[in-house]
């Protein structure tokens, strides 16, 4: 998630996958390892390099849903990840909403079917996966007894699965923290916030009929759902949360007033 395409670095990192151009941006890497460091009590070295590893591919695979839509629409894409998140661009897509819904949602898809290619991969390699349920105490100790190498609980809104786990404690690790980003990264990178994708597509089926009011309302709809994230974070004493929502929620505002006043 970037406003813009940061200017280049020194320090860029350039490759290319399938064809299209990817550059990560030093900033990349250093709040990746901000995230790991603070979401870890005692910071471990060796799990804040996996944690690490895992953003930059599932965010990889992220932008990589975007282009290679963009590219089937016509365009020459490249990819840039930076700071928070990542951006693909492209200067010559088709610009009808239909398109520009179906890049915007690609991002998000290509997460959510990365994270069910891996559920599928540990399933066929012989590892249970089931609905948990209430995860009460009585219930844990029933699978743990049925599982001898333990279990992994992932949710995905109100239901919770259970999922046998690995004989290695760093692939037990490796495998929650790819179906944390890929999955609820992705379900907030839908929200109707600008610039999430959710945000896009909303401005785009706002847009249909009125130009410039759907344009208002997509920013005061942004403005009003970041907000409410923001208090969310705040009742949750996630600071992170609480910053980056409020930043976004005034962005919208700003760009509201500023969109506004170009208008009179």
């Amino acid at each position: 998630m970037i406003l813009a395409e940061p200017p280049s670095s020194p320090a860029d990192l350039h490759f290319r996958l399938f064809g299209i151009p990817v550059r990560v941006h030093p900033w990349f890497w250093i709040i990746s390892l901000f995230l790991g460091i603070s979401g870890r009590e005692p910071a471990d070295p060796v799990k804040t390099i996996l944690w690490v590893a895992v953003v930059f591919i599932s965010i990889l695979v992220h932008e990589m849903g975007h282009a290679i839509v963009q590219r089937r629409f016509g365009g020459r894409p490249w990819i840039t990840l930076y700071s928070l998140g990542g951006l693909s661009s492209c200067g010559d897509c088709d610009r009808s909403p239909r398109s520009q819904i179906l890049i915007s949602l690609a991002g998000p898809g290509a997460g959510f079917l990365f994270a069910a290619a891996l559920l599928l991969a540990a399933f066929a390699a012989g590892h249970d996966i089931f609905p948990a349920g209430s995860l009460d105490r009585e219930s844990i100790e029933r699978w743990l007894a049925a599982y001898p190498t333990g279990v992994l609980f992932f949710s995905v809104g109100w239901m919770t699965f259970g999922f046998e786990a690995f004989g290695s404690m760093i692939a037990n690790d490796i495998m929650q923290d790819l179906l944390y980003v890929n999955i609820w990264w992705g379900l907030i990178n839908l929200l109707p916030i600008y610039p999430l994708d959710g945000g896009h597509v909303a401005r785009e089926l706002m847009t249909l009929h009125d130009t410039h009011r759907g344009i208002v309302r997509s920013l005061w709809l942004s403005a009003a759902v970041a907000g409410a994230m923001a208090l969310y974070g705040i009742s949750r004493n996630s600071i992170f949360v609480a910053i980056m929502f409020g930043y976004l929620a005034y962005a919208s505002y700003q760009t509201i007033r500023a969109y506004q006043g170009y208008r009179r």
